[in-house]
């Protein structure tokens, strides 16, 4: 491996595990727990700072996961189209689905959607990680 292909494989390494950071945080707010709240008001603050941290997640997985795939491809990877084309879609539902946490009735809803959307950002995340780092 020359030194372009390691200065690669290093950048996408470090996207990938800031984008599994900014995961983290958004899986907790999550399980914020004024989704439970007696008051709307709490309710749908937390709906919103849920939306707001996943797409603020999406955003870095989207950068991991072009940079895992140029590095995975300069690397000779096997499949690394594939498993871009793969992680970019899960990324892109994840985030569609994040936009539309607010939209959702009722606080259960709402904390659903936000699950769904981490399941799909989760997805993506995996697949970039895939090119990356060995298993």
């Amino acid at each position: 491996m020359n030194d372009e292909q390691s200065k690669r494989i290093a950048d996408a390494a470090d996207a990938i595990v800031q984008a599994a950071e900014a995961l983290v945080d958004a899986r907790d707010d999550a399980n914020d727990r004024r989704f439970e709240s007696e008051v709307e008001r709490e309710r749908t603050a937390a709906a919103a700072q849920l939306m707001r941290e996943l797409d603020a997640a999406g955003k870095r997985i989207e950068d991991a996961v072009r940079k895992a795939a140029v590095a995975g491809a300069a690397a000779g990877r096997t499949g690394a189209f594939q498993k871009y084309q793969q992680a970019s879609r899960a990324v892109r539902e994840g985030r569609r689905l994040a936009r539309t946490i607010t939209d959702q009735d009722g606080s259960a809803n709402r904390k659903a959607r936000g699950e769904e959307a981490i399941s799909q950002l989760e997805e993506a995340l995996e697949a970039a990680a895939s090119l990356i780092f060995a298993e």
